[in-house]
């Protein structure tokens, strides 16, 4: 599928037709200021105005095909990676690229072949750019929510720096300095800030509830593409896997025309009998707009799912813990489990145990950072310690228990406190760091009451040492 008009640079189109195209449902689309393009898909390449070396290459006859490009803001600014003949990688950077991701990209193109197989870097306006090889990234000057999104995915990172992945790699990133973004890697993340992009989703998914995608779902997915460069951000691709003997349906848009859908007619509706008709359990994604402010943890009294064909039901284990996020009526729940996937529950499936309503971490972290700034304003002060089981009283393991019931103690444990931070979004080495300090018993002390200051400088120091362990956790993510 051509994004446009055939390259005009001199014999690339008959260069272009050399390559062996990519496989099946293997797409990237590299939009560039100005009207540079470059796009591969299953069905061959398209290009517009490609930089002078990048046509040296092509009609070089060494490359097997291409199998990913994009551009940044400068005129030289291009990453392209190769698939060489003899089966090696290569790869070509523009002069212009970043000069702090040049080490990142010598370093993952020349350490292990393995690495530099995995090597992608996708570059955005402004200088901005997010690049990954294996588990390791790197990116900079990208949208807050996309940052987020790549906290969560990782074990280990640094903020502003780059990270180590909990599992698998990257598949692609999209984004606009407006706030969009899209991320595939091990889970889909996302959020659109432009109208027509909601638009051209909801159209993409016609038929289904676009709050309550599966993983099944999603997988259909093959591909999302946005112009960075395009100065509203209405520029993108949305297309699905194809399936057998029909052309992908896809959605495209050009910021200055209209927009372009090649989707088939909705799925009928679930005609299922006496069961609620919101199909699905979904993968969690960034920054939801309707994510609620509350929830219940629960057990699970059995294991399966209540109606074993029904998709739309979270399959459970006996005894798993899951997060209570919705009442839906007629005695069913949507919860989430450890792993992300949200899904529905009958309560007759489930055991409260008489536990307490609980803050969304976002919620929480927010009142937390309010309450301690407030109170860490005015030395000689403080005559209590902060109720920390009332911002967040999460975990449920049992070692935990009987420390956070201990009078003496400050009533959460190292997990809860690990949840509470998760809230503030930037989750990170150096937050941790930093929120440590305000703890630091000497320092908590100048803060507290003459009086009580001997009894709440134990509870400071206390605090202070669970920061140590998540910060230990983070230094070396496989002792924890």
């Amino acid at each position: 599928m051509a994004l446009s008009s055939p390259a005009n640079a001199v014999d690339v189109s008959a260069a272009l037709t050399q390559l062996e195209a990519l496989e099946a449902d293997q797409y990237f689309v590299a939009f560039g200021p100005a009207g540079i393009q470059f796009c591969g898909t299953p069905n061959g390449y398209s290009a517009n105005q490609l930089p002078p070396k990048i046509v040296k290459d092509l009609r070089g006859r060494q490359i097997k095909k291409v199998v990913w490009a994009s551009f940044g803001s400068e005129p030289n600014s291009f990453f392209f990676a190769y698939e060489m003949k003899d089966g090696s990688p290569g790869f070509r950077l523009g002069k212009a690229v970043p000069t702090a991701l040049q080490p990142f990209i010598k370093y993952a193109s020349s350490t292990t072949l393995e690495l530099a197989l995995s090597l992608r870097v996708q570059l955005g306006a402004d200088g901005s750019y997010v690049a990954w090889a294996g588990p390791n990234w790197t990116s900079f000057k990208v949208p807050s929510g996309l940052s987020s999104a790549l906290y969560q995915l990782s074990s280990v990172h640094i903020e502003g720096k780059g990270g180590t992945l909990k599992s698998g790699s990257l598949d692609y990133v999209a984004w606009h300095n407006n706030g969009s973004y899209y991320l595939k890697g091990a889970e889909h993340s996302w959020k659109f800030q432009s109208a027509f992009m909601n638009q051209g989703w909801n159209d993409l998914w016609r038929g289904y509830n676009c709050d309550l995608l599966t993983p099944p779902e999603l997988a259909d997915l093959a591909y999302v593409a946005i112009d960075p460069h395009s100065q509203k951000g209405d520029t993108f691709m949305f297309i699905k896997k194809q399936q057998l003997g029909i052309e992908p349906a896809f959605v495209l848009k050009f910021e200055s025309e209209d927009m372009i859908s090649r989707v088939p007619p909705s799925p009928p509706a679930d005609a299922t009998s006496g069961l609620p008709q919101i199909p699905h359990q979904v993968v969690s994604h960034a920054n939801h707009a309707e994510d609620p402010q509350h929830y219940h943890w629960a057990f699970s009294k059995r294991a399966g799912r209540p109606h074993p064909k029904e998709s739309w039901e979270l399959e459970l284990k006996r005894g798993e813990r899951v997060k209570v996020i919705k009442e839906m009526g007629r005695d069913w729940y949507v919860v989430l489990n450890r792993h992300g996937v949200k899904g529905w529950v009958h309560s007759s499936w489930l055991d409260f145990r008489g536990l307490q309503l609980h803050a969304d971490p976002r919620e929480a972290y927010a009142r937390w950072t309010a309450d301690t700034e407030k109170m860490l304003t005015t030395p000689g002060t403080i005559r209590n310690f902060p109720h920390l089981a009332s911002y967040l009283d999460a975990c449920a393991k049992d070692l935990c228990k009987a420390m956070k019931q201990d009078s003496r103690g400050i009533g959460i444990c190292v997990h809860d406190l690990h949840e509470l931070l998760r809230g503030s979004g930037q989750y990170s080495l150096d937050h941790l760091k930093a929120e440590r300090n305000k703890w630091h018993p000497d320092k908590f002390a100048r803060f507290c009451h003459p009086e009580s200051r001997d009894d709440l400088k134990p509870k400071a120091e206390a605090l202070f040492v669970l920061f140590g362990v998540l910060m230990d956790w983070m230094e070396n993510p496989l002792e924890k």
